[in-house]
């Protein structure tokens, strides 16, 4: 395995890792594995074909984080529109040069968050891979991201989260929450790869998507405007001491 690319870009040490036996190539930030893909652009990581599968029949994608793009070349090969998101333009270019994502893929440099805040638009499937290291940053667990997942997300269409880490791990727990209140039917589909567990929150709509009202809130929730981000990542700490050692997997790698 040698190096073949590698920068850093905001505080984040980008490698990409080329084996000498096959050419399959990998994407790291910093020690975390996010993306494998073989001599010709072809994903071989588990957890990645596990979330293509709960969204078969989607002609559509929003992949919110892109890392190599492993999904989205998986989607755009098969001749479906894809539009992925991340707030490194250097990702994109990796994605492009190394690891063969195709250039139909819009590519737009935007924080998740707010892309979804003034996002009007609506695909099939939403898939959620972002990470720093191996943890979800504590902004994607506001309510208002629940909300605008289920806006973005078509009628009958699916939102897929993945989550580096087992079935029972807090941050599944709040995901959860968080995509039922916004009106999902959240399912746990764990997810192993080589004895490495990795977990999918897979959500589809129950409900239609709740209507404006007056200040733009639903009863019994704060303004979308509101900071939600302190109350649930407070939560979500509390929780990590209770669910954590219920885990029987092991720690993950992280995945995009």
């Amino acid at each position: 395995m040698i190096v073949v690319h590698e920068v850093n870009d905001g505080g984040h040490s980008i490698r990409v890792t080329e084996s000498l036996r096959d050419g399959a190539r990998r994407y790291f930030d910093g020690p975390a594995l996010y993306t494998e893909v073989d001599v010709n652009g072809e994903n071989r990581l588990g957890y990645i074909a596990a979330m293509e599968r709960q969204m078969t029949g989607a002609s559509s994608l929003l992949l919110l984080g892109t890392a190599g793009g492993a999904l989205a070349t998986r989607f755009s090969r098969a001749g479906r529109a894809v539009t992925a998101i991340d707030n490194r333009a250097t990702v994109f270019e990796i994605a492009r040069n190394w690891f063969h994502m195709p250039d139909e893929v819009e590519c737009i440099c935007a924080d998740a968050v707010d892309f979804l805040r003034s996002n009007t638009r609506r695909w099939d499937a939403v898939a959620v891979d972002i990470f720093r290291g191996t943890e979800i940053p504590d902004s994607m667990f506001a309510a208002e991201v629940g909300e605008a997942l289920r806006r973005a997300v078509a009628p009958g269409g699916v939102v897929v989260w993945n989550v580096a880490d087992s079935q029972n791990a807090w941050p599944v727990y709040v995901i959860r929450r968080i995509m039922r209140v916004a009106g999902f039917v959240p399912k746990v589909v764990p997810v192993l790869d080589m004895d490495i567990g990795n977990t999918l929150v897979v959500c589809r709509a129950d409900i239609a998507p709740p209507s404006p009202t007056v200040g733009g809130s639903r009863p019994g929730l704060l303004s979308p405007s509101a900071n939600h981000v302190p109350e649930v990542a407070r939560l979500a700490r509390n929780l990590r001491s209770v669910l954590q050692p219920q885990s029987t997997l092991p720690r993950p790698r992280s995945a995009h």
